[in-house]
């Protein structure tokens, strides 16, 4: 059969092709991986997309006659789509020639495509270790680690996150050599799987877009020895993995910390966002005594400023600088509701129960920060030598 057709929600395929567009090509010099793969099956519409590092793929309810595939502009079909009126929209497509025809009410569109057998071919999972997990637990595992990747190219494997799995115990770590953002989940593994693999992580962000938040929702991991996939009921993502000897970082975090303060976790957040705004290279001095915290920052031709924080110190007092995008995103990783003490008398306000753990060894060690409560996550920064 030369052509096929099919009827779709104008919402629903803008949706689906938004889905995958994170998959598309952009500077690929195949021309036909600047486009997304539409094709039939079972009945519904099967779209895809890859750059031959990453691939996603999601399925779309639609009326479908006849079958076949072919390739469209990711760039083109996407914003037309997008700019459509809401309604059914129809594309006949012709397989001998490569184009479509798209119609939405009195509106004609034709676009020029790709044969679908000049794109990358779908692979299956045979062989590879699988496990069944929640889709929060991907969810919280990109926001936790993948800020915390390095950015350098001529280190690749410090691009991405070292994912393992040992007995039932999965476990997340990124570092780009100033800190390291280290998280861990208890997962379902009857069978004893384990692996170790470092994913790219823009593909654990990627994977995280098409996850859902419920707790009921689940998704299938499955990973071999070259490629990662993560499942879920309308979406399938898959990744080449990193290769490289990714470094045992976590050996060189400190066991014991001689000075533990205990702060707020939206007080410090509020604090070092108002500091930030006038701090030189974005370096704070935090000076920690028994039972409060400030936060310094400044810049001669700018200003200066000043917080002052109620705290709980364990250990000498010290002053120590930092990064304060450092400890920013460290701080918005760390799982620590908001609470508040009880009022001890009639009109006396409100505090806030501190939730979160900074530790030290020192103004020129590594800190620690972690949360009170949860002990999931864990957070270590090198402190600014100078500040």
């Amino acid at each position: 059969m030369s052509k096929f057709m099919f009827n779709v929600g104008q919402d629903s395929f803008s949706s689906g092709l938004n889905t995958v567009s994170g998959a598309v090509s952009a500077k690929n010099t195949i021309p036909v991986l600047s486009g997304i793969c539409i094709g039939t099956r079972d009945g519904k519409l099967q779209l895809r997309a890859t750059d031959m590092e990453m691939e996603l793929m999601t399925t779309v309810d639609a009326q479908v006659a006849g079958a076949g595939s072919i390739v469209l502009p990711a760039k083109y079909l996407i914003d037309l789509i997008k700019r459509l009126p809401f309604g059914t929209v129809t594309v006949e497509v012709d397989l001998k020639n490569f184009t479509a025809e798209v119609k939405c009410g009195k509106s004609k569109y034709v676009i020029h495509g790709f044969g679908a057998d000049q794109f990358p071919a779908e692979k299956d999972i045979e062989g590879y270790t699988i496990l069944k997990l929640k889709q929060t637990v991907i969810k919280e595992l990109a926001r936790r680690t993948t800020f915390a990747a390095g950015k350098d190219e001529s280190k690749p494997w410090l691009t991405g996150v070292l994912l393992a799995l040992q007995e039932k115990t999965l476990t997340g770590l990124a570092t780009d050599g100033v800190r390291i953002a280290h998280t861990k989940y208890t997962v379902e593994n009857p069978d004893e799987r384990a692996f170790k693999v470092i994913v790219p992580a823009g593909s654990i962000s990627e994977a995280a877009k098409v996850c859902k938040g419920g707790d009921d929702e689940t998704a299938t991991l499955a990973v071999s020895e070259n490629r990662i996939v993560v499942i879920t009921d309308k979406v399938t993502i898959g990744s080449r993995l990193l290769e490289g000897q990714y470094p045992d970082v976590m050996r060189l975090v400190p066991q014991n910390y001689p000075q533990k303060l205990a702060v707020n976790k939206a007080e410090v957040l509020e604090s070092l966002d108002r500091a930030a705004l006038v701090a030189k290279d974005n370096a704070v001095k935090l000076g920690v005594g028994t039972e409060k915290l400030t936060i310094t920052s400044g810049t001669p031709e700018v200003g200066q400023t000043y917080e002052e924080l109620v705290t709980k110190l364990e250990g000498e007092a010290l002053d120590i600088g930092f990064n304060a995008r450092y400890l920013v995103e460290g701080l918005k990783a760390i799982h620590a509701p908001e609470l508040k003490a009880e009022p001890k008398a009639e009109g006396e306000e409100l505090t806030a129960i501190h939730n979160v753990l900074l530790e030290m060894t020192g103004p020129r060690n590594p800190a620690r920060l972690r949360g009170l409560v949860d002990d999931s996550f864990s957070y270590v920064v090198l402190p600014l030598i100078t500040y």
